[in-house]
């Protein structure tokens, strides 16, 4: 199972910070509390006050310094470090207080600490370490002349291996939500994917890679809708002179070609605020937004000028022209009304023998 990466120092600082909260919140309440009793502490209340708060104090600030420089020198090792230091702080505060003496259960801390790192490996070590402090605790407590029962160590391991097993299924748990959040979200990429693709597909023209009928009606309603007032907008309609006669001359194939080169040409002579569209068959419409009638004229005859002078192989006797009819838009007039005001200049330019631009302009 996919395991979460190592070395998260994010959460090592966050931990020191925990430990410095931890012993900042210890001495100030125990401080307080010899000083608010002290009336009723025994006359050598002040060697127990050193003995207890004191050298606890003291091993702790030593113990802080030298993890700081363990984890600042040996940073491949800061995870291994901060459960080593976890787990020494938790036994400084059984060994220095008294009524802690007993608590072995505080060792299981560390070991739920470890388990924020996801890994079985740091719950394992924390588990080991524990094992190891906990038999140094009782061999000192044996030493010293204090009583040990084996209910004491039956119930501290028990609890320190009960400790560790959640956490390992606490983890693996983690780890699943984890693998299966990973895999909802690619499985959405891949949806969101598919549906652009989908929608592309539904909106832009196979063959020469320009946006379909359906898009431009939807951008032209929008432009119409959203556009300022005095926004010019010019609709050329471009249909290829003859080309039934090239289809059933050179073939379909040969036709194809010439609408993929007439497509390649709107996209790279068109500027940035110009949209080419396929309208159906061998017609193209193109919308010009914030040009002047003359302006746009221009651009039709330059790019009348490209077509005229571009070969296609498979014809090399035929020449490629073709005819425009241009009109502007006129806030006035439906769009339906327009669209068959463009037509008609579009078949009056064929009428007049093709290879011509025949426009209106709106008053």
């Amino acid at each position: 199972m996919e395991q979460l990466p190592a070395n998260d120092h994010i959460w090592n600082r966050k931990l020191i910070h925990i430990l410095w909260w931890i012993l900042f919140i210890y001495e100030v309440v125990a401080i307080l509390g010899f000083f608010f009793n002290m009336h009723d502490q025994p006359p050598q209340w002040f060697n127990r006050f050193m003995e207890v708060q004191i050298i606890t104090a003291c091993l702790q600030l030593i113990l802080m310094g030298a993890g700081y420089l363990a984890v600042h020198f040996l940073k491949r090792y800061s995870d291994f470090i901060m459960i080593t230091w976890t787990m020494t702080m938790v036994c400084i505060f059984i060994i220095c207080i008294p009524e802690l003496m007993n608590s072995y259960e505080l060792i299981s801390i560390p070991i739920i600490l470890a388990s924020i790192y996801f890994q079985k490996k740091y719950i394992f070590f924390a588990y080991s370490l524990g094992i190891v402090y906990l038999i140094s605790l009782l061999v000192c407590q044996v030493y010293q002349g204090h009583a040990l029962t084996p209910s004491d160590v039956i119930v501290t391991i028990t609890v320190l291996t009960s400790t560790a097993l959640i956490c390992f299924a606490i983890m693996n748990k983690g780890l699943i939500l984890i693998t299966e959040l990973k895999d909802s979200v690619v499985r959405e990429q891949d949806l969101l994917i598919r549906n652009v693709m989908i929608d592309r597909l539904s909106k832009v023209d196979a063959l020469t890679e320009l946006f379909n009928h359906r898009s431009f009606q939807e951008h032209t309603d929008h432009l119409i809708s959203h556009m300022p007032h005095d926004t010019p907008l010019e609709l050329a309609l471009i249909d290829i002179d003859n080309f039934k006669r090239i289809n059933d001359t050179y073939g379909h194939w040969v036709g194809d070609m010439v609408l993929k080169t007439i497509g390649s040409i709107l996209k790279e002579e068109l500027g940035p605020d110009d949209m080419s569209f396929r309208y159906g068959g061998e017609e193209f419409a193109v919308l010009f937004v914030g040009k002047s009638h003359e302006e746009v004229l221009h651009i039709c005859e330059q790019l009348m000028e490209t077509i005229r002078g571009t070969e296609i192989p498979e014809m090399p006797d035929q020449p490629l022209t073709m005819s425009i009819g241009l009109a502007s838009y006129n806030r006035n007039t439906m769009k339906k009304a327009w669209f068959q005001l463009v037509d008609e200049c579009l078949y009056t330019a064929k009428r007049n023998g093709k290879n011509r631009i025949h426009s209106h302009i709106s008053e």
